[in-house]
């Protein structure tokens, strides 16, 4: 994994995916396209590969609002308690402080999410949380047979990151 140690000017950065950390992360793959701190702490962005069954649990994040763009092709959303179907072209804002979670409903999945802190103060911490605690990916794109962390490990990094488990992952 690499991080970036950027000083962060007025002319902008290009970030080569060679430096781009690349992680297992629940059955899939999760690419930190752009650091938190490329963008003076306001957003991070992470590009999510898998397969069918990729999910992540009912969750909330504290303090970072979260952007779901859909890339290739779909996932079930079920966000505040209403199941919603994300095919490739859509995009779901969804609050801080909003349970949500997915499950890929397509044999392949690729989307971007973008975690923005809309309060002075706060910085991302979805990029921390996986640069930190995920293994590094071993594949370029989708994931392989890497095992990371188990649930109930990611569930206990709740308070070093800003979020809280809300329920179980969907089901596809």
């Amino acid at each position: 994994m690499t991080n970036l140690d950027i000083e962060i000017d007025d002319k902008g950065i290009l970030i080569p995916e060679s430096e781009q950390t690349a992680v297992s992360l629940l059955d899939g793959h999760a690419r930190i396209r752009v650091p938190g701190n490329t963008t003076r702490d306001s957003f991070t962005v992470v590009e999510h590969t898998g397969q069918r069954g990729y999910n992540t649990p009912l969750h909330y994040h504290h303090i970072e609002d979260e952007v779901f763009m859909v890339l290739d092709g779909a996932l079930r959303m079920v966000c505040d308690g209403q199941e919603q179907l994300a095919e490739a072209g859509t995009t779901m804002v969804i609050p801080r402080m909003v349970p949500h979670g997915f499950v890929a409903i397509s044999n392949e999945i690729r989307f971007l999410t973008i975690h923005s802190t809309p309060d002075l103060g706060n910085k991302p911490q979805f990029d921390l949380f996986l640069a930190a605690e995920m293994p590094a990916a071993q594949a370029t794109r989708m994931p392989t047979e890497e095992i990371g962390p188990d649930l109930d490990h990611i569930i206990s990094l709740g308070t070093t990151y800003g979020y809280s488990y809300a329920g179980p992952a969907p089901m596809p």
